[in-house]
């Protein structure tokens, strides 16, 4: 009958022991700031997110409802305009969205990371994106790695946040949480 106190006793320790091990947990998709977004990956400027190792940011426009500001890593910043449906239902997390496959995944996913620096937390904290891949940002300094999962390569603190992401067909993607 001894054994019985003595059991509940080892299990109700290896669990406090489990919970009190990792101090730093980061859930893989963000789920904080909401997020809707579809596009035709098919079409420019959204194309670039088919090759490798290639991203594009997606924002609204400082002072506009009405159109987005899309920058591919390769290339100059776009403005497209959105449809009245697409203004009542679009989300773009904190910041804006950045869109691309990483090098280092399955080849197949797009994966897509907040454009605000989950350091500074800020919308207006955005990142600049480069051709190799890193995101930076101009407030604190700190530099992700968008092959490697958004990780921390030059500063500290967590992870990018990232989405959700599904293809419904070859061409439409869609962002949400």
């Amino acid at each position: 009958m001894k054994k019985q106190p003595i059991a509940r006793i080892l299990l109700l320790s290896l669990s406090l022991v489990s919970l009190m091990g990792c101090t730093q947990e980061y859930k893989e998709f963000c789920t904080q700031y909401r997020v809707s977004f579809s596009c035709d990956i098919t079409n420019s400027p959204y194309n670039a997110v088919n090759s490798m190792g290639q991203f594009i940011t997606v924002r609204k426009k400082t002072g506009s409802t009405s159109c987005t500001v899309h920058t591919p890593s390769l290339g100059k910043s776009v403005e497209v305009p959105l449809s009245e449906v697409e203004i009542r239902s679009f989300s773009f997390g904190l910041g804006g969205l950045i869109l691309g496959k990483p090098y280092f995944g399955d080849g197949m996913s797009v994966y897509a990371y907040d454009l605000a620096c989950p350091a500074c937390d800020k919308s207006s904290s955005r990142l600049s994106v480069n051709v190799q891949g890193n995101a930076t940002c101009a407030k604190c300094g700190n530099v992700y790695d968008l092959n490697n999962g958004g990780l921390v390569i030059e500063g500290e603190g967590r992870p990018l946040y990232r989405y959700r992401v599904t293809q419904s067909s070859v061409s439409t993607l869609f962002v949400h949480n």
